[in-house]
């Protein structure tokens, strides 16, 4: 068997992109993160799969008998934020202007796998078998569609209407109604002829994070930068790591290190943090065996790229071994940090405000091994797109509180999304 010289990331995205229309890589950069971060994974084409377009489509028991089915096999999958409404029994608003999926699972007809800094090794005899093509074929950049978009993004909120939504969210709170919560902007606009890897390279290069992603299935795309780990299972261990707290970095190091103690001694984002980590530690008592939830770090900062990060880690002892994927997500999806507390009611007051779909933000992407470990993202820092109507989206929120000031709110929001602006700013047309 002829082998490529070098087994690329590239190499492997262009195979892809060229045979199938269904691929994707997840990336956690190699970098140093409390329980791991994502392993490099690229699965291409589709061996078998279970999709669920709408709610109606979607069955708890088919997707359990999807995952079992393949146990042994390696899954990729993405969770849209909409499964929420057979969790929780709520109104179906199904407005999302990008259509994506509700669930989508995979099993890949080839994976490539990357452990640390280890060279790309085929998984199987059949992705061994994809090898000598891979050697032969040619996929000169120059051959890529020109990157372009066709309008520049325009806000569901504009700045006014953010700050007059911030102080009706204020009432609520006043009201004792919610604690906390996470209310997003969304900002879409059109496109054509992107080459996804390249924009996917080039988001990264922006802002490498641990739990990045490139997913195309079909005509849906999803390019993330993710600092935020929504679930991990290792083996009878779950591991959830919320985020809230965010600092953009500065150019100037001592300024820079000074913007870090800031967040780190901020009370405001401390006790916002602190409310997520209560709920998540309910939500994993739900599953968890008695007394084996555990806070292993509380409000520690990490250093990303772009920003500094409040992270808090949070873990338990599953009470029963063969739970069961469903009974996971019904305990602990959509995660606490994208929808705040309580999380029922937040949920509610989310769909009355935000008057568009989350779509697959909020929600997950990730993988299931083959002993069913797995692990997954929450979905922010993220463009989406649909090839088909040439649309692309991408959103940003904060965690609103009594102590929330409205403008510094919609700055976070800026701080947030610059790696996604700073991308769309390099290919509008």
């Amino acid at each position: 068997m002829i082998v490529p010289q070098v087994l690329s990331s590239q190499l492997l995205l262009a195979h892809a992109a060229a045979h199938f229309d269904t691929y994707s890589y997840l990336n956690g950069n190699h970098i140093a993160y409390p329980h791991g971060a994502f392993p490099r994974l690229i699965g291409m084409g589709i061996r078998d799969e279970y999709v669920a377009y709408h709610e109606s489509d979607f069955s708890w028991t088919a997707m359990n008998a999807f995952i079992q089915k393949h146990k042994g096999n390696y899954l990729l999958s993405y969770i849209n934020y909409g499964l929420k409404n057979r969790i929780e029994q709520l109104t179906v608003k199904d407005n999302d202007p990008l259509e994506f999926p509700l669930v989508h699972f995979y099993v890949p007809l080839y994976l490539f796998i990357q452990e640390g800094t280890q060279p790309w090794k085929a998984y199987d005899k059949a992705s061994e078998e994809l090898l000598p093509s891979l050697n032969t074929e040619s996929h000169p950049r120059s051959a890529q569609p020109q990157q372009a978009l066709a309008s520049s993004p325009v806000a569901q909120f504009s700045h006014d209407e953010y700050i007059s939504v911030i102080q009706r969210i204020k009432s609520e709170l006043a009201k004792g109604n919610i604690y906390e919560i996470n209310f997003c902007n969304s900002y879409k606009g059109s496109f054509h002829q992107l080459d996804y890897s390249a924009l996917y390279k080039q988001l990264n290069s922006i802002s490498p994070m641990p739990f990045s992603a490139l997913y195309k299935h079909k005509t849906h795309v999803l390019l993330s930068a993710s600092p935020e780990r929504f679930l991990q299972k290792k083996n009878n261990r779950l591991i959830s790591q919320p985020i809230k707290g965010t600092a953009g970095r500065l150019a100037d190091s001592s300024q820079d290190e000074r913007q870090k103690s800031q967040l780190e001694n901020s009370l405001k984002e401390r006790t916002e943090n602190i409310m997520i980590v209560d709920l998540v530690r309910n939500d994993l008592s739900k599953v968890c065996t008695g007394g084996s939830v555990v806070v292993e770090e509380l409000c520690k900062v990490y250093t990303f790229e772009k920003v500094h990060q409040m992270i808090s880690t949070i873990t338990g002892e599953l009470e029963k071994s063969e739970i069961t994927f469903s009974e996971l997500l019904q305990a602990l999806f959509p995660m606490g940090s994208m929808t705040g507390a309580p999380k029922l009611k937040a949920m509610q007051l989310i769909d009355e405000l935000e008057h568009e779909d989350r779509g697959l933000f909020s929600g997950t992407v990730g993988y299931i091994q083959p002993n069913g470990d797995f692990d997954f993202n929450v979905i922010i820092r993220s463009l989406l797109l649909n090839e088909e109507k040439g649309l692309y989206k991408f959103h940003a929120g904060s965690a609103i509180t009594m102590a929330s000031d409205a403008e510094l709110e919609y700055q976070e929001c800026d701080v947030k999304t610059l790696p996604i602006r700073m991308l769309l700013k390099k290919i509008v047309g």
